[in-house]
């Protein structure tokens, strides 16, 4: 694409458009009186005299830095012949800074503003009045966005808060990174965990590799010493071996219940304590029907001594024995159940966020 070749030398004249042979040219940061360099050549190493002097057909070599100016323009017995603030500094030859507001109105099928980045620098940068400045809207030269960031890692790095008034829709689980939510547990369908996810398993972890995680387990109210995590305390982090691991709180195969913090329901519990099943106490009762009043009849047999029913001589007799009067039994029931007391329930990944 061509483009039309800038002034080479800027070049002054009187009202009557005669050159002006020994004007000078006094160079200001924009708004103030205060003197702001201009340079010989476009390396920005050399600066000019301040004032300027013009040559004898009024020209100067002015090469502006990444700055506003105000230019005062005098002959050479300094007489002011014009001032004018606010002047834009291009920043190469073909691409000056736009001060003030800028409108771009088109009605056309195609793009109303295309940029083509072919070297290495960023294709658009937004940024406020400190120059560089850390924490700009940025869009790399590989399309990725950065608010907060000169350095965008993703499609779209964010960094501080991100308020959404309308939906949120992540193409897959691995699409939508929350940052910002370290720690967090979360439960997935799933044999492993998604990416920016780690297992709730009790695993040992780099402090260096994890240290985003690690640094939130040093703030959570919730690290304990290796041993005194494995003594029922596995929904803790650990210090691991005390200098370069931790252990995450380790969720399998548990139900999570709500720390009491203070309420009294489920007093004495350290935050990431572990409790084993219990039922609560309670009995059973239960009686047999009531018989009324009664009495039993039996049958006696005398053998005489000889212990044969058959034998000649035996005599026979019958009888009631003594009421036993209205009673009843107590008796217990079969065991009946399984190992544990739980509710119906799916098994469903535990994992916390990095």
């Amino acid at each position: 694409m061509a483009v039309l070749t800038p002034q080479p030398k800027m070049q002054f004249t009187t009202a009557a458009g005669v050159p002006l042979s020994g004007g000078k040219v006094y160079t200001y940061v924009a708004g103030t009186t205060t003197p702001q360099a201009t340079f010989t050549d476009y390396t920005g190493v050399t600066p000019n005299t301040n004032p300027v002097i013009l040559n004898s057909r009024g020209e100067a070599n002015i090469w502006l830095g990444s700055a506003l100016y105000k230019f005062r323009l005098t002959d050479v017995n300094d007489v002011e012949i014009w001032t004018v603030d606010y002047i834009s500094a291009p920043t190469s030859a073909v691409s000056p800074i736009l001060s003030g507001n800028v409108t771009i109105d088109s009605d056309t099928p195609t793009a109303a503003l295309k940029i083509t980045q072919t070297g290495t620098g960023p294709v658009l940068r937004v940024q406020d009045s400190a120059d560089p400045d850390a924490t700009p809207f940025i869009i790399d030269n590989a399309g990725g966005v950065g608010i907060g960031t000169a350095t965008p890692t993703a499609a779209l790095d964010v960094v501080g808060d991100v308020v959404v008034s309308g939906s949120l829709t992540a193409g897959s689980v691995t699409a939508l990174s929350v940052v910002g939510f370290t720690g967090i547990v979360a439960y997935f369908p799933a044999t492993t965990a998604p990416t920016g996810w780690v297992k709730a398993n009790g695993a040992l972890l780099s402090r260096t590799t994890y240290a985003t995680l690690w640094a939130f387990a040093q703030t959570s109210g919730n690290l304990v010493s290796d041993a005194t995590w494995a003594s029922n305390n596995q929904g803790a982090f650990s210090t691991g071996d005390g200098s370069t691991t931790f252990r995450v709180p380790d969720l399998r195969g548990e139900f999570l219940r709500g720390w009491d913090d203070g309420r009294g329901v489920d007093s004495g519990r350290a935050i990431g304590s572990f409790q084993s099943g219990e039922l609560a106490s309670h009995t059973h009762t239960g009686t047999t029907s009531t018989a009324p009043d009664h009495d039993h009849g039996y049958l006696s047999i005398d053998t005489a001594g000889t212990g044969n029913t058959n034998v000649a001589g035996a005599s026979f007799g019958s009888g009631l024995t003594a009421p036993g009067g209205a009673h009843n039994h107590t008796f217990t029931t079969n065991a009946t159940g399984g190992t544990e007391t739980r509710p119906r329930n799916i098994a469903l990944l535990a994992c916390i966020k990095l």
